[in-house]
């Protein structure tokens, strides 16, 4: 798999690359009219120059409050309050470069009774207007594959977020030294968590072992760090703050609970109109030491309680069940008493690696499909994650509540990323958020490049965005017209080898023909 090939590449060439610094940076030239929506409405850009914006929320000063992560870039974690009007932004927060973790995530924020709340790595904190900054909630595992969801307060009142898996499917592996954080010696220990105590099957997974060269092999069970083995019949002590988890809390963060976990990568938080609580879920990638074919991204109606089946099922499915196909990796099952043998299924699914991130429900009839979800699609990450060779993601697509379909809403007019394809429309949309105007606004990621010299991607600095889509006309469409659809995804491992000088593309003469014929 990609990653491994990463993992070990890195860690045989370390001392030759820790010398190597390079700073990833780029510009957009966004053109509205490159994406495609239904009838009705239009696409408007907001605000360029974002360095890896993965969400906005508004505040009661109506302003647009936008998350800039830090995360695989050489731009610090921040907060800005954009003016959606003219485009002006100020700094409002910024994690200090001592706390500032290249592997960890700020990923989002949102206004309750005069503080600002953020997530970032391991805790959830708030700030005042006065700049005071506390934190609510300490000592969560946000530090793996993936992070803590932004934070989300519920018709409770009470504090909402999700904390992502610590791997790709329970197991660490030479993957997550491609991840960056297994070089970590600080992180040497972490691994997922189970919510309750499990039993396992004493299933053991062999690699070489990536943390001090490649002479020797290790043998790693799951729910444990890596190079440590499991027995038939171990039990793992659960944890209130596991990883693959949704948990809640009083906003000051008293009377943290458990909601539900066994959700691998549930990013995406939301609350419907009606008051049900629900999340996008990223699905298994085809990596590391144990995974399927295919599996897809969820969306998930959460019910308190319910163990949803990471890391043994997928979509609600056994890995090892005959419907996956013979494909994959490690797919038995390594906890032997399973929470729950039947887990809920999801109330709708997605493309396999679309990559269902932030989203948002409409509750104003102006714009249209008041109940439904519009959610961001962030793209695959082929080839490391996902041998398909034509794009999945990239693009906005509505959840239609009533029937339990996804319907696509936004979508660029030749599928996939700009910085790859001869348009300059989205590049990795990551976030939708309804805007007290009743427009939406689409925060837009930017573009990953190949870091040979990190082991794995960069974002480029400057090249991430957020667009605004708003209704025009009586009546609206339904659905936009249909992209055209390339097997761009073949050329991706070549990029590297061609120069690479046009984001996770180069395909600067492509794109230049491409501007000069329009």
């Amino acid at each position: 798999m990609v990653p491994d090939a990463l993992g070990y590449t890195w860690v045989a060439g370390r001392r030759l690359l820790r010398r190597v610094n390079i700073t990833h940076r780029g510009t957009r030239r966004p053109r509205p009219a490159d994406i495609h929506v239904p009838e009705g409405f239009e696409v408007e850009v907001v605000a360029t120059g974002f360095s890896a914006p993965v969400h906005c929320s508004f505040g009661p000063d109506g302003a647009c409050y936008v998350t800039e992560a830090g995360y695989h870039i050489d731009s610090p974690p921040r907060i800005w309050r954009l003016d959606v009007e003219s485009g002006r932004r100020q700094k409002v927060f910024e994690v200090s470069s001592g706390d500032w973790l290249r592997t960890g995530a700020l990923t989002g924020c949102a206004w309750h009774d005069g503080w600002l709340y953020y997530s970032y790595n391991d805790h959830v904190g708030r700030m005042r207007e006065d700049g005071r900054v506390a934190k609510v909630v300490t000592g969560l595992p946000g530090l793996g594959d993936h992070q803590l969801s932004p934070p989300l307060f519920g018709p409770d009142g009470k504090l909402y977020f999700t904390t992502g898996s610590a791997t790709n499917c329970g197991v660490v592996g030479a993957d997550n030294i491609a991840y960056e954080w297994l070089r970590d010696p600080a992180l040497a220990e972490h691994h997922d968590i189970p919510g309750q105590d499990v039993t396992l099957t004493g299933r053991n997974y062999e690699s070489q072992d990536v943390r001090d060269g490649l002479a020797e092999t290790v043998r790693t069970g799951a729910f444990v760090p890596f190079g440590t083995e499991t027995a038939a019949g171990q039990v793992v002590k659960g944890s209130l703050k596991c990883t693959a988890g949704v948990l809640r809390c009083e906003p000051d963060g008293t009377e943290l609970e458990l909601v539900a976990w066994g959700l691998r990568n549930s990013f995406g938080i939301r609350f419907s109109p009606d008051g049900r609580l629900f999340v996008t879920e990223h699905g298994i990638d085809e990596r590391g030491a144990r995974f399927n074919v295919g599996d897809h991204d969820d969306f998930y109606e959460v019910v308190p309680g319910a163990w949803y089946g990471y890391p043994d099922y997928a979509s609600g499915i056994r890995l090892d069940d005959p419907q996956w196909g013979d494909g994959g990796r490690g797919r038995e099952p390594v906890i032997a008493d399973p929470p729950d043998p039947d887990p809920p299924l999801p109330f709708t699914t997605f493309a396999p690696h679309a990559a269902a991130n932030g989203f948002d429900f409409c509750r104003d009839d102006a714009f249209g499909f008041p109940g439904d979800a519009f959610v961001a699609l962030f793209g695959d990450a082929a080839p490391v994650t996902t041998r398909r060779i034509t794009p999945a993601g990239f693009k906005v697509a509505r959840v239609d509540m009533a029937r339990r379909e996804v319907v696509d809403f936004a979508v660029n007019r030749i599928a996939g990323g700009a910085s790859v394809l001869p348009h300059e429309g989205f590049e990795r949309p990551v976030h939708c958020e309804f805007g007290p105007d009743g427009h939406l606004y689409v925060v837009d990621w930017g573009e990953m490049v190949p870091a040979p010299e990190r082991g794995g991607v960069e974002i480029r600095v400057g090249t991430g965005m957020v667009w605004r889509i708003r209704r025009t006309a009586e009546p609206p469409g339904e659905t936009p017209p249909e992209p055209l659809v390339l097997p761009v995804n073949l050329l991706r491992p070549l990029l590297p080898l061609l120069g690479a000088v046009g984001g996770f593309g180069g395909l600067a003469v492509l794109r230049k023909l491409a501007r000069r014929r329009r």
